[in-house]
């Protein structure tokens, strides 16, 4: 893709999000809303087109999507937008906007849920920036014609904000998501701990990325709006690293091994997908397998796959997966 046509199809918008103001972080509610539009956008007045909201990870941005390369293509450099023409080009896939909000803060990243610390992530998601894309964009502003879709932490919100808005999104796409918090949210709490001695929990620590995660997570999901400055409680005890049952409980609330039980009725009316690396360096495979299991005995229809690789390999390729998956959705529905 040359300059000219990428400055022309990628617009790098700005929405101001009243489900993020006056946050206790103090975060910034106006936010970059990076928005990929089809070839034939600029050749017509009137065609409307179905839209792809995607998630990005912990640590990542609405910029993260515009990248020029990306070294995980498979054999070759790729940047994510030529990805997703190559999968639209070869008509794998039906021409659609792509929308990828802005889900960082200072402590890494809001998570896609609702805290009232953080700011309300996944209201922010299905009404503030839905709505500004259909009033900006020609979407075809339908339930049936969003989808919601990510990788990590992205997927993480992809199953929540789906689950809780099911009358904006009519597929969601989770891939690689955060999941079964005993095996895999375990150890960074572990390292956060061992990387907090002698003195005690003081914030996270510089270099140490687990430490981030901790802090980043525990201000989603157990905010405590008393604590400054990182506005949370931890749900282990330095120096024992014993857990702290009620603030676990907290966690464990918005595991999606368990929180499922609260979407299934969301989730049946919605097309659900999931993938996961079978070599997941967390271990989130183990708890996508749970989940497809519970999912399967709720009667909650979806699709379920894991490809031959690591946490963070081949987004770009699964990414393509999943919109071809929501292309063919839209087959159906005609």
């Amino acid at each position: 893709m040359n300059a000219r046509e990428r400055t022309k199809r990628l617009r790098m918008d700005i929405v101001d999000a009243q489900h993020l103001k006056n946050n206790k972080l103090g975060d910034p509610s106006e936010r970059y809303l990076s928005v990929f539009l089809p070839k034939s956008y600029h050749r017509s007045t009137s065609k409307r087109y179905p839209v792809a909201y995607l998630l990005h990870g912990f640590s990542g941005s609405a910029w993260r999507f515009a990248g020029d390369f990306e070294m995980s293509a498979g054999p070759q450099w790729l940047s994510f937008l030529d990805g997703a023409d190559e999968a639209i080009g070869s008509r794998r896939c039906r021409e659609m906007i792509l929308v990828m909000p802005d889900g960082a803060n200072r402590l890494g990243c809001g998570q896609w849920v609702d805290s009232g610390c953080n700011g309300n992530y996944a209201r922010y998601v299905a009404e503030d920036v839905v709505g500004y894309v259909d009033a900006h964009y020609r979407t075809i502003p339908e339930r049936t014609h969003r989808m919601v879709q990510g990788i990590s932490s992205g997927g993480f919100g992809a199953f929540h904000i789906g689950g809780s808005h099911p009358d904006i999104f009519g597929a969601a796409a989770i891939c690689s998501a955060d999941m079964y918090f005993e095996v895999t949210h375990l150890p960074f709490l572990i390292r956060l701990v061992n990387a907090a001695w002698p003195k005690g929990f003081n914030g996270p620590v510089r270099g140490n990325m687990a430490t981030w995660i901790s802090y980043g997570l525990a201000a989603a999901y157990s905010p405590n709006p008393r604590k400054p400055p990182y506005y949370c409680d931890l749900p282990i005890r330095f120096p024992t690293g014993e857990l702290i049952d009620d603030v676990w409980q907290k966690w464990l609330d918005f595991d999606p091994i368990y929180a499922y039980k609260r979407y299934i009725k969301a989730f049946q009316r919605m097309h659900i997908y999931t993938d996961c690396g079978n070599r997941d360096e967390f271990n989130l495979h183990m708890g996508h397998r749970i989940l497809h299991e519970r999912l399967k005995k709720a009667r909650v229809k979806h699709v379920y796959d894991e490809f031959n690789g690591g946490h963070a390999e081949q987004y770009i390729e699964r990414t393509q997966k999943a919109l071809e998956w929501f292309s063919d959705l839209l087959k159906k529905s005609r």
